[in-house]
């Protein structure tokens, strides 16, 4: 039986995915089994987006309000890699 090589420091260990979808659904993945640690992760988030965000740009807008035009061309999701759709 060969050792497991040691974690590092950015090894991924837990992750959630939250998707908002154009119909309006919320959709989520990730490690989200154990409860409390889930809502440790999402409180995580949310505290990380407190301090990158300015107060002054905290307005929620409905999905339906709002048109992306993208900076770049682009795909349809089967021509994308999975591992680029955001999953994991």
């Amino acid at each position: 039986m060969s050792a497991q090589p040691p974690p590092k420091p950015d090894d991924c260990v837990a992750w959630i995915t939250v998707r908002l979808h154009a119909h309006g659904a919320v959709s989520i993945a990730g490690t989200i089994g154990e409860k409390k640690m889930a809502h440790a992760l999402l409180d995580a988030a949310r505290d990380a987006i407190t301090r990158q965000v300015p107060a002054d740009r905290e307005i929620v807008v409905p999905n339906r309000d709002v048109e992306v035009v993208p900076s770049s061309a682009l795909k349809e999701i089967g021509d994308i890699p999975h591992g680029q759709r955001g999953d994991a």
